[in-house]
């Protein structure tokens, strides 16, 4: 093969180089819920999705002013500072027939507010840590999100049953956080 422009110009396949695409389905998702809700270790087994990872560095919307008819623009305020993040679970029944992640869920949810009482949590009882890692084939991490103060914002519930439906249930969890880091390697 001759030595083709389009090829050896560019930067990230220069012989030697050969960067890597990153993959959006090689992550992990570890979510540490509050003392006291047992589980937690089979939530990162039925992750499905995860999203509302842009908020970490929102859009910043441009400010104009005018004078006469010249307009001079500047970076505005972020729409807000906190991040909800979404995710999707698989469901199963365990061999004690089990919804062992729906009732984790129900139960981080209870500390916030149960709903057969009335009875209202504190935040330093509710709160957990959702950690996202996202690394290469090798399993080598280049970026980690962790989210820390996490609570429950979305209702937690099973859903509707539908006869036609084929595929197995699901349970989507949206989780608020005010704090958020992001590391890069």
């Amino acid at each position: 093969m001759a030595n083709l422009p389009h090829y050896s110009n560019d930067q990230t396949s220069k012989k030697g180089r050969n960067f890597e695409p990153i993959q959006g389905n090689l992550f992990e998702v570890t979510i540490i819920p509050p003392a006291g809700i047992a589980g937690g270790e089979m939530l990162l087994q039925h992750v499905n999705t995860i999203a509302g990872l842009d908020t970490i560095h929102r859009e910043i919307a441009a400010v104009e002013q005018k004078f006469k008819w010249a307009t001079r623009s500047y970076a505005g305020m972020p729409d807000g500072t906190a991040h909800d993040v979404t995710v999707n679970f698989s469901l199963n029944l365990n061999d004690a027939n089990q919804a062992y992640l729906y009732k984790t869920i129900k139960d981080w949810y209870t500390l916030q507010y149960n709903s057969a009482t009335g009875e209202m949590g504190l935040k330093k009882d509710y709160v957990g840590t959702i950690i996202i890692t996202q690394f290469n084939r090798v399993g080598d991490i280049y970026r980690t999100l962790t989210y820390e103060e996490c609570f429950l914002t979305s209702a937690v519930g099973l859903g509707d049953n539908d006869y036609a439906a084929p595929d197995a249930k699901t349970l989507e969890i949206v989780w608020r956080s005010d704090v958020a880091k992001e590391e890069l390697a």
